[in-house]
């Protein structure tokens, strides 16, 4: 009998469940590779055209003049971020012109885009030193000091104020916590007699001196103690 009529008559019925199944199977497999995402970047010319995009992108978003973009810090198509710095200045007048660096976020996908300034802790101030300094008095609450009169002032480290005030040498207790000054009464002082402009002059450093609340070294190089009404006795280093 001939094969082709020998498997039509004879052959199996075919398993129609199975068939379908398989039907499924490869349709299924199908539509994901039809519409699974291309990996972004693929060539070395799309992630050229990728990276154009995100400089592009997050030099406008950072808004910087003279902006310029460091290179790409990529991430894996499952973020699809890319993530670069941002350096130039501020454009802001007020800002004169200051540094600013941001750290900036690209979707590869969606192209939507992010920017965060990146805060740089700002230098301390060098500790200008105070204590264990002779210093001289030039004006007391606004005048100046009596020419050929000598007012100075030493904070010591062992918590000690003193120094002379015009006519007597005086001496108190202290404590500096930072520009907070604090001198403890009472302040003692000798018992000299002097000129009464020179006693004058004594009794408004000594009433200052005790009410001081702040000491500070401006860029001059000159300390200023102040009292809490604004009153001030200004020093230059003797």
């Amino acid at each position: 009998m001939d094969a082709s009529i020998w498997q039509t008559c004879f052959a199996p019925a075919p398993d129609i469940e199975a068939m379908r199944k398989l039907a499924t199977i490869a349709a299924t497999t199908i539509g994901v590779v039809a519409f699974a995402p291309a990996a972004f970047g693929a060539t070395p010319a799309s992630w050229m055209q990728v990276d154009k995009a995100s400089q592009a992108a997050c030099l406008k978003a950072a808004g910087l003049n003279d902006a310029v973009t460091g290179p790409p810090i990529r991430y894996s198509d499952r973020l699809l971020i890319d993530a670069r710095v941002v350096s130039g200045t501020w454009p802001q007048p007020h800002m004169k012109g200051a540094k600013a660096e941001m750290l900036c976020l690209y979707h590869r996908r969606t192209k939507q885009v992010e920017v965060q300034e990146i805060a740089h802790p700002l230098p301390q101030e060098p500790t200008v030193a105070i204590k264990d300094i002779w210093w001289k008095a030039v004006s007391i609450g606004g005048k100046s000091v009596i020419s050929g009169s000598e007012v100075t002032l030493s904070l010591g480290s062992d918590g000690k104020v003193g120094g002379k005030s015009g006519c007597n040498g005086y001496g108190a207790s202290y404590q500096l916590d930072g520009v907070q000054l604090k001198v403890y009464p009472p302040i003692i002082t000798t018992k000299m007699a002097c000129a009464p402009a020179l006693m004058t002059q004594e009794q408004a450093y000594q009433d200052l001196l005790g009410k001081a609340v702040t000491a500070k070294v401006g860029n001059d190089g000159r300390l200023s103690i102040t009292t809490a009404s604004g009153q001030t006795i200004r020093f230059i280093r003797k």
